[in-house]
């Protein structure tokens, strides 16, 4: 598995990745609804646009993207996905090391996110803390967890 910043071209690749994952992985902890408003909020269109505001990565295995990652600048990791096909390889861990990196390398010494319920145990496993449970959008049933960790 090689892992690389993301270029234009992978935008497509990346929003049908995302899309996927939240079908397939995030579907058994959240509502249909959640999951089909989630599965839709990203696009080719919506990631090519906000690119200026994030340093992404991808993950590529065999010539396919099998995950990706993500933080905005002001030190919020934002997304970490990965391939249902793919899960506890390693893949989601390497990409988190690259961001914080990344991170750690523009002065940061603190990261947080928001986590969903699928994702929380790996966050946790991989050092961050639990801030407290949340609700994204103020919506209760799409609870997410507000974590962080220092650098």
């Amino acid at each position: 598995m090689a892992i690389r910043p993301a270029r234009d071209g992978d935008y497509a690749a990346i929003a049908r990745l995302r899309r996927q994952t939240i079908r397939h992985v995030n579907a058994r902890d959240y509502p249909h609804d959640v999951i089909r408003r989630w599965s839709a909020k990203e696009s080719t269109a919506t990631l090519r646009m906000s690119a200026e505001g994030y340093r992404r990565w991808v993950a590529i295995e065999r010539g396919r993207m099998v995950g990706f990652c993500e933080h905005d600048l002001d030190g919020v990791l934002s997304r970490l996905y990965v391939h249902k096909d793919h899960l506890r390889k390693g893949i989601g861990s390497a990409l988190l090391a690259v961001a914080e990196a990344s991170l750690k390398t523009l002065g940061f010494v603190e990261v947080t996110l928001e986590a969903t319920i699928t994702a929380r145990d790996f966050y946790l496993a991989n050092g961050y803390t639990l801030m407290r449970r949340a609700a994204d959008r103020g919506d209760r049933s799409e609870p997410v967890f507000k974590m962080r960790k220092r650098l």
